[in-house]
């Protein structure tokens, strides 16, 4: 399975909201993003993430991974917000069965996170503790499995670690990311911003594009669409060059990224989103897709 896009992205630490993000926000907006959270609320989501590959159309591999999440309110003060996610039933589709095998070992895994008053993702305190219930859970599925894995499973098994951390932070970054904004809905907001891509070792410019496409004030839902384009420049030289260290001589074409959230405007919180990241070389395609649904959505809306 490819090095993961949305891992690589994350691990240069850009997840976190950028502050050119109020700035090119409206200043007038009809709608704004904003927590507004109670102390000891607690929400339920499901999450799901698919990687895929297609070869001329036909799908020659997926894997999924499935869990479920509760985030509790654990502090709510004039400063900010503490919230605790817990993960929890963790499962994977897959062909490579360590892998799968390894799901079933990870319990309750927990990670805190503090925002702003407006519920702006500012960091992760417990980060480590978090890091270190993924190497506990690896280190029972190895000691549990019958017979020993072969070095490659295990290597195959050591990035799914990886992987599954860089998920679930992106996941929740996902849902932080509108917020402390306002849209006028129809508009099309641009934000500059840099990411990171598979094909470099630097990041790449970028403009993620945000239009707020539905806004129901009678329910109070919203929804936000995002697209991000990279610099056409950069990314050529960035894949001339990992098409050189790699000795590939079919070009990569083109990456595309593609977002979306629905929120409930007037409690905060998020009511379903997704993130698509795809990877074209010649006629063949990698792809991550990401998807966040909440489990009692019809609360907000009834």
């Amino acid at each position: 399975m490819p090095t993961s896009v949305i891992y690589r992205f994350l691990t240069s630490w850009l997840f976190f909201v950028s502050p050119a993000l109020l700035a090119f926000a409206g200043e007038k907006p009809d709608v704004l993003f904003m927590a507004a959270w109670l102390k000891n609320e607690e929400q339920s989501y499901m999450l799901e993430h698919k990687t895929y590959s297609l070869e001329q159309g036909d799908t020659s591999e997926l894997e999924t991974i499935n869990l479920m999440a509760d985030v509790s309110v654990q502090d709510s003060t004039a400063e900010r917000y503490v919230l605790e996610w817990s993960f929890y039933e963790f499962s994977m589709q897959s062909n490579h069965y360590p892998s799968v095998w390894l799901m079933q070992h990870i319990k309750d895994l927990k990670i805190s996170c503090r925002t702003t008053p407006a519920g702006v993702l500012k960091e992760f305190p417990d980060l480590e503790d978090f890091r270190k219930g993924l190497d506990q859970a690896v280190e029972s599925a190895f000691s549990s499995y019958q017979g020993l894995p072969s070095e490659a499973s295990r290597a195959r098994v050591y990035r799914l670690r990886e992987e599954l951390e860089a998920f679930i932070l992106m996941a929740i970054n996902h849902i932080h990311q509108a917020y402390g904004l306002g849209y006028i809905p129809g508009e099309v907001v641009e934000v500059p911003d840099k990411m990171e891509t598979r094909f470099s070792e630097t990041a790449i410019d970028a403009m993620i594009r945000k239009k707020l496409e539905h806004y129901d004030p009678e329910s109070g839902v919203a929804s936000l669409i995002m697209a991000t384009m990279l610099d056409s420049a950069q990314l050529n030289r960035a894949m001339q060059e990992y098409m050189a260290s790699h000795d590939l001589k079919q070009p990569v074409y083109r990456q595309e990224n593609t977002a979306a959230l629905v929120m409930h405007i007037p409690s905060g919180w998020l009511l379903y989103g997704f993130d698509k990241r795809e990877i074209f070389q010649g006629k063949s395609l990698y792809g991550e897709f990401f998807e966040i649904t909440h489990r009692q959505n019809q609360l907000f809306i009834e």
